[in-house]
């Protein structure tokens, strides 16, 4: 099994960080964590290279993401809310599978060498307001569906700037029962 998780966050260990090693206690096989913010990984340029081929114009640390992504078995976005979604980070380095959605719209190749994948997303958030997850979640599935990954759920610590992510049972318990579930999955 091999999983690609882009962590979004900034603190190497904040609350996204203590989730996301709760993940990975449980994992199998191999992981590939992505640091958004120290990855050499330019935003997409909208240079419309991958309208005509497959790829992107950009050389840079992404390349390892799109070999990495064609045969991963799961997904992982982890991120602290920020403006009501993921990082910038996080969406500047997602921007770039615009490529994939290029191949499947622009030139109608449907898979563009992905196999299918499942994935779940973890977002932590220092306050609580209603329907908090409808931008987040929003961005994720749009970045699931360019990974050919079937979102099987997601995780949610919220008011992090009271309670820690690590003291919070119900997110704890989450992400170690989608860690689980991935397992599961991606076995059969």
């Amino acid at each position: 099994m091999k999983t690609l998780i882009l962590n979004g966050s900034p603190r190497k260990s904040g609350h996204t960080v203590a989730l996301i090693k709760e993940m990975t206690a449980i994992l199998k096989g191999e992981i590939k964590i992505v640091d958004c913010y120290t990855a050499n990984i330019s935003p997409c340029l909208d240079c419309r290279y991958c309208y005509n081929k497959k790829g992107c114009s950009i050389k840079d640390e992404m390349q390892d993401i799109y070999e990495y992504l064609v045969d991963c078995d799961a997904v992982i976005i982890a991120s602290p809310m920020h403006f009501g979604t993921i990082s910038g980070k996080a969406i500047s380095v997602c921007s770039r599978l615009q490529s994939y959605w290029s191949s499947r719209h622009i030139r109608k190749v449907d898979k563009d060498n992905l196999k299918p994948k499942y994935g779940a997303l973890v977002i932590t958030a220092g306050g609580n307001w209603p329907n908090i997850q409808i931008l987040a979640e929003g961005v994720a599935d749009y970045i699931f569906d360019h990974t050919e990954t079937e979102q099987i759920g997601s995780v949610y610590a919220k008011e992090t700037d009271k309670y820690p992510a690590k003291d919070n049972v119900k997110a704890v318990d989450q992400a170690r029962f989608l860690a689980h579930r991935l397992n599961e999955l991606c076995s059969k």
